[in-house]
């Protein structure tokens, strides 16, 4: 009888190299342009790199809040004091949302995945683990890969984060991605996606989609791709989250636009202090919000 290969993907199939897992055809991810581009981001994200290079001891490397900033708060939706089995982020970046979680909110795991396209910023991650100590004691694994395939066993994750990076992910790879993350969630699990789908009804939304159009020789493939709230419902249940956990919220942001603050990268005068101002009328709430978050939590 012949042996039966099983083509779940596993850590087991990666490298590891300087703390960061690596897959076996890097080789290939690395030359790919959708790679390049998010290496080159990850040198100077958020000014992450400020903190790193700074002389150990000095004020920023001792306040965290500096490297978090004002985190939305769909996170605090996440009781303080919360012990979980193992967590997963999708788009980890630099470590912005765990670190908060850990410093801010007392939030502790046994195991954290933190998976991101940008080796530059997991380094930098593993990096800020030593300086802050977030998530004491936790078994850390840092992949780097595009987040197709999850390299983890069937309902092994008690939590999934992830934190304004779908938006960034083509529609069939992040339908992929949702029905990965459901099959690796535990039935009654929690996630947060804060921030996580731009709204396809906002006007600021529409107004920059018109305008791309014109200039289509000239087009951005991380721009940021948009949903209707009934499209992310859809999307989810369709991957398998509803029955994992039936009662998930899929919430508008209260954040407001009207139009575009920037265009092509240039900052429109005044934009960004009328968007804050807007305070819509309920019936309006949900279109002119910029984007959605979705959440199950637990007490």
């Amino acid at each position: 009888m012949s042996k039966v290969v099983s083509m779940k993907p596993s850590l087991s199939d990666y490298k590891l190299q300087d703390g960061v897992y690596l897959p076996k055809d890097y080789q290939n991810l690395n030359s790919t342009e959708h790679k390049q581009l998010w290496d080159k981001i990850g040198e100077t994200y958020y000014n992450s790199q400020k903190v790193e290079q700074a002389s150990s001891g000095t004020a920023v490397t001792k306040d965290y809040s500096l490297l978090t900033g004002r985190p939305s708060s769909t996170w605090d939706k996440l009781p303080k004091n919360t012990e979980v089995g193992s967590i997963l982020e999708i788009g980890c970046g630099y470590g912005r949302i765990p670190i908060y979680l850990s410093k801010g909110r007392n939030i502790n795991c046994k195991k954290y995945y933190g998976l991101d396209i940008s080796e530059p910023l997991l380094h930098r991650l593993l990096k800020f683990k030593q300086m802050y100590d977030f998530f004491p004691g936790a078994e850390f694994n840092v992949i780097c890969n595009s987040a197709e395939l999850l390299p983890l066993e069937d309902n092994s994750i008690d939590l999934l984060i992830s934190n304004c990076v779908f938006m960034h992910i083509p529609e069939m790879q992040l339908r992929k991605l949702m029905a990965e993350m459901s099959r690796v969630l535990k039935p009654g699990g929690m996630f947060i996606f804060n921030h996580s789908f731009h709204n396809k009804l906002c006007p600021s939304h529409i107004i920059h989609n018109w305008i791309r159009r014109l200039n289509f020789k000239n087009t951005n493939d991380i721009y940021l791709r948009q949903f209707t709230g009934a499209e992310i419902d859809e999307m989810m249940a369709e991957a398998g989250m509803k029955a994992k956990c039936p009662q998930y919220i899929v919430e508008a942001t209260n954040e407001y636009a009207l139009i575009p603050e920037t265009i092509k990268g240039i900052k429109i005068p005044f934009a960004k202090t009328f968007n804050r101002g807007l305070k819509p009328v309920e019936s309006m709430r949900e279109t002119m919000a910029y984007g959605y978050s979705a959440y199950y939590v637990t007490e």
